[in-house]
């Protein structure tokens, strides 16, 4: 992915995933990322919720609020 940001301020999120590149372990995942053009992995979780300092709830704060991933 040449253009880092799309991962981070897109409300939905739809990733196009091939099958046989999923591996075991992030340490698999990064191995792998140090062989490709653009070095560059976002390990994404899940919306984020957060309302720790100030108590106020701000939901995808960190990131997408809807992910979709497709296995092609």
């Amino acid at each position: 992915m040449k253009h880092k940001a799309v991962y981070f301020i897109s409300e939905r999120l739809v990733i196009l995933l091939n099958r046989t590149r999923i591996v075991d372990t992030m340490y698999d995942a990064y191995r792998i990322l140090d062989k490709e053009e653009f070095r560059f992995g976002a390990f994404i979780s899940g919306p984020s919720k957060t309302a720790d300092i100030e108590q106020a709830l701000v939901m995808g704060a960190h990131g997408a609020r809807e992910v979709l991933v497709i296995l092609k």
